[in-house]
């Protein structure tokens, strides 16, 4: 079964999950059947989060396609759907029976997907491991050319990364939530990017990068993070996406956005900061 899902219009996910769903009930699927999901990141959450809810879950495997899902989304059984509110407001948690990542596919992907799924690799380096992150700021222009043996180490360590974190946090109850850094502001970016329909559309790697600039820069105020090493993140993202400037009144209507993050607690904005690079802090208000 394929389904063609257009990850630019938020509001479709929901009546994309609605197709699936259909789909499922008129061919009689059972709890022993199986979906696959063959594609990115939004393919992958919506067609999750339909095996979650069709007879209480049916087996699922995901097969992602970018390389921002094969580091990130597909890794830890996070599914959901975006509404007018906000990303992934609506989801559970569901693991895939088995996920099969095929570097062939990334061949077929423009450059800037491949920058996106990058921000998540370095994302994963400045939360948990200094030596990883050296080894990212040293070999960034082979791993976004993926050039063997580069991209495959990075999104092998990036994964098993992943995967301690979610082994010790299935549920985001601690651990898991330093995974969020840079995703307070990058949500409430990505969401206001989407609700205005701008022009020039921003990738969710592209808003999780500005996110973490300025959670890195917060970091330097709130935690003691080296204001040089703020500053070192934020040349590593300049280095390879575009520059995106807001005005005022954007600015604004961001920082409002952030009130409806998955992540506040007892109505106040929820923070992951940096106190060094692999030491980040959770739940900073």
């Amino acid at each position: 079964i394929t389904f063609l899902f257009n990850a630019n219009e938020k509001n479709k996910n929901q009546k994309n999950v609605d197709k699936i769903l259909a789909v499922l009930l008129k061919n009689n699927f059972q709890r022993n059947d199986c979906l696959i999901s063959v594609g990115g990141g939004i393919t992958g959450d919506v067609s999750g989060f339909a095996s979650s809810i069709y007879k209480r879950g049916i087996n699922f495997v995901n097969i992602p396609t970018t390389l921002l899902a094969q580091v990130d989304s597909s890794i830890g059984g996070k599914t959901g759907i975006n509404t007018s509110f906000g990303k992934n407001l609506i989801g559970s948690f569901y693991q895939p029976k088995l996920v099969i990542s095929d570097i062939d596919f990334l061949k077929t992907l423009p450059k800037r997907e491949i920058i996106c799924g990058y921000a998540e690799i370095f994302k994963h380096s400045l939360i948990f491991e200094k030596k990883f992150f050296s080894f990212l700021d040293k070999n960034a222009n082979e791993i976004l050319n993926l050039k063997s043996p580069f991209i495959e180490k990075s999104i092998v360590k990036s994964c098993e990364i992943k995967k301690k974190i979610v082994e010790l946090d299935e549920k985001e109850k601690s651990l898991r939530k330093i995974l969020n850094f840079g995703h307070t502001f990058g949500h409430a970016i990505e969401s206001y990017f989407l609700e205005h329909k701008h022009k020039k559309r921003l990738l969710h790697g592209e808003a999780i990068s500005i996110g973490m600039i300025l959670e890195a820069y917060i970091s330097t105020q709130v935690c003691g993070f080296h204001f040089d090493k703020a500053l070192d993140i934020k040349k590593t993202f300049n280095k390879y996406f575009p520059k995106v400037m807001f005005k005022s009144k954007e600015k604004h209507s961001i920082i409002s956005l952030l009130s409806h993050d998955k992540k506040n607690d007892r109505g106040k904005i929820n923070f992951v900061l940096l106190e060094d690079i692999s030491k980040p802090v959770i739940d900073i208000n």
